[in-house]
């Protein structure tokens, strides 16, 4: 292996020792869940680029192309993608690490062995990972949330969700892996995201992502423009399932269905979520369909959620 050092540049330092979360785009993020509350983040604190990663190395551009610009009769504007590390500074003045960027498509073994070296150059000992998963859920009921560690005491209070299963991997699973042999803590959060909301924005999963990160990382994250997003997008959803009764009748069955796959679990914590058997929810492949196509024309073809924005422009 090549040394992993080549892959990154630092060029500045938070507060020696501070958390890090992880959001990089690329592999499976329901609602956006992850990225919209990142960039909420950016938008929002104080933050400052302080690292780049080597995309030529690390990145397929004809997989993901970037963007450039075609002007009358020229290119311009090249738009290269970015996979860099930020420092931001939360409500308390806490400084924490925010990764942001393309998913890796080449090298995951010398990348996360230069995460860990760059980690440990900033004295960083806790990866938070942040990601939306499609679920067999209405979104009229409480957000769930499952939680993966090798070290249990980061995820004491979160009901396991499955015994064991063989998936794809990503390169933030890999980093849950080899992190801890560099002695760096590693927490994974998976959002439960409405699957027939898998394609639009769901601002209630980004607040549910980040109040799980900090709260394990003990930030202060107060996100109060979110929040109102979350609640006003639950609102106007609401109010579009009511103007089709095929769509309220659908949600309706899965409330029943939920419910009834819910009733008379013990939760292990407050603000969990029970274990829900998804062969007890009903299938909902074209209830999605059908309702994304529904907020798209209500939407003026942008869908629900994609008109929301939050705060100003990057630091950077």
């Amino acid at each position: 292996m090549r040394d992993p050092r080549e892959l990154y540049e630092l060029s500045g330092a938070p507060t020696y020792g501070a958390p890090a979360l992880l959001a990089l785009s690329g592999f499976m993020d329901a609602g956006q869940a992850a990225q919209m509350g990142a960039q909420h983040l950016i938008d929002t604190r104080p933050s400052r680029i302080i690292a780049r990663f080597d995309v030529d190395q690390l990145v397929d551009h004809r997989s993901r192309r970037p963007i450039i610009t075609f002007d009358k009769d020229h290119y311009t504007d090249y738009q290269p993608m970015e996979l860099v590390v930020r420092v931001v500074t939360d409500e308390a003045g806490k400084d924490f690490l925010l990764f942001t960027g393309p998913e890796p498509d080449y090298q995951w073994e010398r990348f996360c062995a230069a995460v860990a070296i760059l980690l440990g150059e900033l004295g960083s000992t806790l990866v938070v990972g942040l990601h939306g998963i499609p679920w067999g859920a209405p979104h009229t009921r409480p957000v769930g949330l499952t939680a993966h560690s090798m070290d249990p005491s980061l995820i004491q209070g979160y009901a396991s969700m499955h015994d064991k299963i063989q998936l794809p991997s990503s390169v933030e699973a890999l980093l849950e892996v080899r992190l801890p042999e560099a002695h760096i803590r590693t927490v994974g959060f998976s959002v439960h995201v409405p699957h027939y909301l898998a394609g639009a924005e769901f601002p209630a999963g980004s607040v549910r992502l980040l109040d799980s990160a900090a709260d394990v990382a003990e930030l202060s994250l107060a996100i109060p423009d979110l929040r109102s997003a979350a609640d006003e997008y639950l609102r106007e959803l609401d109010a579009l399932v009511a103007q089709n009764p095929e769509n309220a009748e659908a949600i309706g069955q899965m409330e029943a269905a939920y419910d009834k796959a819910t009733a008379g679990r013990e939760l292990s914590a407050p603000d969990t979520q029970p274990k829900v058997d998804e062969e007890n929810l009903p299938s909902g492949d074209q209830l999605a369909a059908e309702f994304e196509q529904f907020l798209k024309d209500s939407g003026d073809g942008k869908g629900k959620g994609g008109g929301f924005s939050f705060g100003g422009a990057d630091d950077d």
